[in-house]
Formats: structure tokens, C-alpha cells, sequence
């Protein structure tokens, strides 16, 4: 998940209460987020640049609910998860970000609670469409409890051809390294509180750069989440992140925005997207 201004409620999801593993497709009763239509679930992206090449290297799928009382995403979810219905919003986000015509890889937030559903893992999931790279989300809290089966579902998604793992929000909170070995994620995504003010504080530069050299040893590269000023931007390219993601390179918007241009000099000459392909 990308950066939000400190006014707004971030999302941090846990499997403390995974409910049991949903068999049918029908929503339960007088559920609220399980009968969304596909129109009233909506998705804007905003992008992730290789800082190398100041291009967009992909793009993050953002919800929004075109319903009033479940416009803010929080709520959405908080909802979903009291009614079981984390399964069937994941799979209208998922239906509405693959439609869009984006060209180069997404990446997705899954839901802790989608973990324990039948949805993630069906065949005909709209995400397995996709013609770049499926990049999934997860924060780093997920496999503090049950652990076995996130390992289990998340081993299954990712043997199907282009899913790949994302390890969200690392330095959010509690923060448990041990979860980077154990998951092997393809991507690791350094949280706001890391970047933030990363220029001004030498001691948190050190902390950042050893981060991130970690992650490269264990084989996983490294989104920079949350920059908002030219000075973050410089720092977390002199830390070794790999991409970058926040309100300074681009805001969500639909359809999917521009990298902001002019930040990153000669590394800017060719801002458009790439189209890498499945593997």
C-alpha cells in the first residue's frame, strides 16, 4: 500500500481472526459489502518508478467505493472482514484494476482474511489475465499467526505463472525480519515512517541503506513508499532503493497517472512506461 498523509487512516491487517474457509460464493446475509455491484467498486493507481530510469516500472491499485458510507477505505474492509466478505471485494478490486487497461505489471493488496478464502486461489481470477507481472501485498504482520497456511496459500499463488509477493510496510510497528526469510518476497517495501524527513537524520540514512542491503542479499528488491519532497527522492536513491512510490513522483489517479516530470534530470529524458512481459 502506498503512503497517505498523516491525517488519514492507514491500513494494517492482521490474521488474528481468520474466519474459516468460505465455501460459497453468495453473500451472507444482509451483508453491505457483499452485495457491492462491480460499478460501486472502483480502483485508481498510482505508480512505481525505477529510480534508475525515472519510468514506471508499475503501477498499485488503490480502492475506492463509490457507496457514501463505505467511501473511505478503511471502513470497506472493516466492514468485509465483519461480514466475510473480504473474498468477494478482493475479487471486484482485482476485476476492476485488470480492466483498466494498465500495460505493465499491478500490484494488488490482498487482504489477510482473503488468505483463508477460496477466491485467491481460483483459476479464472481475473488477475492471472494480466498480461505483465501480478505483484500481491501483503504487510508484514500477516504471517504472525497462522502461519503454515499463509505459507501454504501464498506458496500456491505463486506458482502460477507472473505472481509474485510483496511484503508491505516494512518499519510500520513491530517489525520482524525473520518474515522476510520465511516468505522469500520478490519485493520489499520500506514504509513511510523510514523515508520520511530520510534526508535530514544521518543516523536513519545508515539504518535505510543496511535495510536495503539486506533485502538485496536475500534476493528482493526494494520499494521507497511515502516520498513527498526532491530531497526524500535524492536520499532514497543514495540508499539504494530500487523504485519509488509517493505524492512527489505521482498521486493515484484514474486513469493511471504520469510520473511527475523533471525529478530526476538526464534519468528522466524517457519517462514513458515500459511493458515487461510474463516470464
Amino acid at each position: 500500500m502506498t503512503s497517505k498523509p498523516e491525517h488519514e487512516p492507514r491500513l494494517h491487517w492482521t490474521t488474528d481472526r481468520l474466519p474459516a474457509v468460505v465455501e460459497s460464493d453468495e453473500p451472507p446475509p444482509q451483508s453491505l459489502v457483499g452485495s457491492l455491484a462491480p460499478e460501486e467498486v472502483r480502483v485508481v493507481f498510482q505508480p512505481i518508478v525505477d529510480l534508475k530510469t525515472g519510468r514506471t516500472f508499475a503501477h498499485e491499485a488503490l480502492v475506492r467505493c463509490t457507496r457514501p458510507e463505505l467511501a473511505s477505505p478503511p471502513v470497506l474492509f472493516e466492514r468485509a472482514v465483519g461480514e466475510g466478505s473480504c473474498g468477494r471485494l478482493g475479487r471486484l478490486i482485482r476485476e476492476s484494476a485488470t480492466s483498466a487497461g494498465i500495460e505493465v505489471p499491478l500490484f494488488l493488496n490482498v487482504h489477510p482474511d482473503e488468505l483463508a478464502q477460496r477466491w485467491l486461489v481460483r483459476p479464472d481470477d481475473p488477475m492471472f489475465q494480466h498480461e505483465a507481472d501480478v505483484y500481491l501485498e501483503i504487510t508484514e504482520s500477516v504471517p504472525l499467526s497462522h502461519h503454515e497456511l499463509c505459507l501454504k496459500v501464498l506458496k500456491e499463488l505463486r506458482a502460477r505463472p507472473g505472481i509474485r509477493l510483496v511484503v508491505d510496510d516494512l518499519g510500520a510497528g513491530y517489525s520482524n525480519l525473520k518474515h522476510i526469510v520465511d516468505l522469500e518476497p520478490d519485493v520489499v517495501k520500506l514504509d513511510r515512517q523510514l523515508v520520511a524527513s530520510l534526508d535530514k537524520n544521518e543516523r536513519q540514512q545508515r539504518l535505510v541503506k543496511s535495510v536495503v542491503s539486506l533485502c538485496h542479499d536475500l534476493g528482493a528488491k526494494v520499494v521507497a513508499e511515502g516520498i513527498e519532497t526532491q530531497a526524500e527522492l535524492e536520499a532514497s536513491i543514495d540508499a539504494g532503493a530500487d523504485f519509488g512510490q509517493g505524492y512527489l513522483l505521482a498521486r493515484p489517479a484514474h486513469p493511471a497517472p504520469e510520473v511527475t516530470a523533471g525529478l530526476f534530470g538526464k534519468r528522466a529524458a524517457a519517462p514513458k512506461s515500459t511493458r515487461p512481459r510474463r516470464r
